[in-house]
């Protein structure tokens, strides 16, 4: 189907190419060439003269009441999970860009691997863990301007120290989808080395639009990524070969967390 080639005191301030295919639907394909703070309190000691005259009346009490501690511990904001962030990172021009993106014809851009060595790596050597680069992540700006994804791109390619706006990824699952009872009413887009395929168009008629309409929570939107079809993930070309040939369809759907 396709040959082609995504307390007390306030607690202290934190540290802060295209080409359509024979399929059900339409696919094209796209080629671009703790640190902790502990807050406590001690109860107040009696008043003058107040104490001896309680001990007095109530010895078991003297002996059994305890010091009132409050604490609560913060964790370092720096290794709290974020679902956006900076990062900078340095590139060196016309060098790999230490990872693999699923890239689309419009703004999404998606790190669908990290390698063990590059940028991407260095970067995440030299951050906590809150802030490193994962697997999934989407690029959503480059030097704080929001581009399409071969803009971003050729950003990065031309080196430098460049400031990445990066969101976690929102995944959710589109299950029993039956291409019995219908076609799923996607056009879909793929980028020739990519491992997602990229929801141009959500069509009126369709399967996913009948289940939009009573899974809001879930819906399914022009410019989301499909990374993974009845649980297998794979290149471009696999996930649009699944979603051609097998008739029961649970599609993993992901888009920025932030959007």
């Amino acid at each position: 189907c396709v040959e082609p080639e995504v307390s007390l005191e306030p607690a202290a301030r934190l540290v802060q190419a295209e080409r359509v295919l024979p399929c059900d639907d339409d696919v094209g394909i796209f080629d671009d060439g703790a640190a902790s703070e502990v807050f406590g309190r001690v109860a107040a000691p009696p008043a003058p003269g107040k104490a001896a005259h309680e001990e007095a009346a109530h010895p078991e009490v003297a002996e059994k009441a305890p010091v009132m501690a409050l604490a609560k511990t913060y964790e370092d904001p720096r290794t709290l999970p974020r679902q956006t962030f900076t990062a900078q990172v340095l590139f060196e021009a016309g060098g790999d860009l230490g990872m693999n993106l699923d890239i689309t014809p419009k703004d999404r851009l998606r790190i669908s691997k990290i390698k063990e060595s590059g940028p991407i790596a260095a970067y995440n050597d030299s951050v906590a863990e809150g802030l490193r680069l994962q697997e999934g992540d989407f690029i959503q700006a480059v030097n704080e301007a929001s581009v399409d994804s071969k803009t971003k791109v050729s950003t990065m390619t031309a080196g430098g120290l460049v400031v990445l706006s990066i969101s976690r990824p929102r995944t959710f699952v589109v299950s029993g989808l039956d291409k019995s009872k219908g076609k799923l009413g996607l056009d879909l887009t793929v980028h020739a080395k990519g491992s997602a395929a990229y929801i141009k168009t959500v069509f009126k008629d369709g399967l996913v639009n009948a289940r939009n309409k009573q899974h809001r929570e879930t819906e399914v939107r022009s410019g989301d990524l499909i990374v993974s079809v009845n649980g297998q993930a794979g290149t471009s070309a696999d996930l649009v070969q699944l979603i051609s040939t097998c008739s029961k369809l649970d599609l993993t759907i992901a888009r920025p967390a932030d959007v």
